[in-house]
């Protein structure tokens, strides 16, 4: 009797403690991007290249990503062509743009926000010009970079053993960009 009361004591005692464990809160997880995976899905899928004004055609490729941990920021510098037909040539440069990360919920999407341009130079330009002409394209550029599509998460990186998770957090570490996923019911 006393061995069949001390298995039943045991199975309860079992028992309490996988439901206590079932009842606990989901945790928060971590979801990360290496500087190598994002230089890649930038590069992917950028090249961009906008008419303003029905005649200035401005032109941005070659993107180099590089994170910026101090300032929680992400950098992007470009290769930039401006074309109009009274300048003859195209005017060749530069432009490094950063700027801060956020969630699109709708999309899913990992987008840039904030963007600044850190730099814009442009070579050939008449030097009376030169200043207006970087202003500019500093602001152009940043137009072009607003809301770009970084990372769409799948599905499977919001979901864990039957929760549902958001981005909350974006800390960018040296190396990589960390995303803080939290559980939804918790937000």
């Amino acid at each position: 009797m006393r061995s069949i009361f001390r298995n039943f004591a045991v199975a309860l005692a079992t028992l309490m403690l996988t439901a206590c464990a079932t009842l606990a809160p989901p945790q928060p997880r971590e979801f990360r991007l290496s500087q190598a995976q994002l230089q890649d899905l930038v590069g992917k899928r950028f090249e961009m290249a906008r008419t303003y004004l029905g005649f200035l055609d401005v032109k941005l490729a070659t993107p180099v990503v590089t994170l910026q941990p101090e300032s929680n920021r992400v950098l992007t510098a470009l290769d930039v062509s401006i074309d109009a037909p009274l300048i003859g040539k195209p005017w060749k440069g530069a432009a490094a743009i950063s700027g801060r990360l956020r969630f699109d919920q709708a999309a899913a999407t990992i987008m840039l926000d904030e963007p600044r341009a850190e730099k814009f130079t442009v070579e050939g330009v008449p030097a009376v010009y030169a200043d207006r002409v970087n202003k500019i394209g500093g602001w152009l550029s940043e137009q072009v970079l607003k809301g770009f599509p970084i990372y769409t998460l799948k599905p499977e990186d919001l979901r864990f053993d039957n929760v549902s998770y958001s981005p909350s957090e974006f800390k960018v570490k040296p190396g990589e960009l960390t995303i803080t996923l939290v559980p939804k019911a918790t937000q």
